[in-house]
């Protein structure tokens, strides 16, 4: 080994960045499937959830199977390198989902108290009357004093 100085030899040549390719059809297509089966499970958990408390584990399951669905749809829209504009309106889409998710989850958690306050609003006539069972629901009937 000779150390004669600085290496003078030529050196090869950085190879070309790499981008990543454009998405086939295939993918574009399976994608956008995902995308609308997504839509439609977000859209069917926002229509049923104002239903009467049985019924409130209807929109809480879809919830789940959106955020599922939605979660692999951003996974697809990632991996296939598709635009920007798909991935914001995933992303919003599964925080607005895992929102209403969680809010279903606590009425459904709180059974009794929903219950009540669902009956409560059923028999409510006056302004003043679903002010008062509004207010004994966010107060966990009483539990915590409101100001």
């Amino acid at each position: 080994m000779n150390n004669d100085g600085p290496d003078v030899r030529p050196r090869p040549p950085f190879p070309p960045a790499t981008r990543k390719p454009e998405p086939t059809e295939a993918q574009s297509k399976e994608a956008r499937s995902y995308m609308w089966v997504f839509i439609a499970l977000l859209l069917g958990m926002l229509i049923s959830s104002d239903l009467a408390l049985p019924w409130k584990l209807l929109p809480l399951i879809l919830g789940i199977a959106a955020l599922v669905v939605g979660i692999m749809t951003l996974v697809k829209v990632v991996r296939f390198g598709m635009g920007g504009f798909m991935r914001i309106v995933v992303s919003m889409g599964i925080a607005a989902t895992a929102f209403m998710t969680i809010g279903l989850a606590a009425m459904v958690a709180l059974w009794p108290m929903t219950e009540k306050y669902e009956t409560c609003m059923q028999s409510a006539l006056t302004v003043q009357a679903t002010e008062t069972c509004t207010k004994d629901y966010l107060s966990f009937g009483g539990m915590i004093s409101q100001p």
